[in-house]
């Protein structure tokens, strides 16, 4: 006999929306990793003053090395891969996204696009996995 293209989605499956706020979740937690590689890789270049402002090369890496870390146990968190405070870290995300936006901006006019992403991927990520994890047959 031939198999069935469409197969039957076992019970503790997540919902389809489910699925689409955990797949929102687990992007905004991608795009914070990336935020912090980025900072690693070019930060000091495009903010020439932002070592010096973070304390020095130990307070530049740890903010970068810090924002990766958390992006991969958001990442994980989101994918249920292991138990993380996944809302509560994204949001803490958002507002340290939104001292770095301020504080650029007040303290050398300058627009820190870097800074608004963590701002916007830190409440998507808070949002949508607050959602998927309240939808049916979520188990995480």
């Amino acid at each position: 006999m031939r198999e069935s293209a469409v197969t039957a989605v076992p019970a503790t499956s997540m919902s389809r929306q489910g699925a689409r706020y955990q797949s929102l979740a687990a992007s905004g937690a991608a795009v914070i990793t990336f935020v912090g590689v980025c900072h690693e890789a070019v930060g000091a270049t495009l903010f020439p003053w932002g070592p010096a402002f973070l304390g020095g090369p130990v307070g530049w890496h740890g903010t970068g090395l810090f924002a990766i870390a958390a992006g991969l146990g958001l990442l994980g968190g989101t994918l249920g891969l292991f138990r993380f405070p996944v809302v509560q870290l994204s949001l803490l995300a958002s507002a340290i996204g939104v001292f770095f936006l301020v504080a650029t901006a007040v303290l050398h006019g300058e627009f820190h696009v870097f800074a608004l992403a963590v701002v916007c991927c830190g409440a998507l990520t808070a949002y949508c996995h607050r959602r998927a994890t309240a939808s049916p047959g979520a188990d995480f």
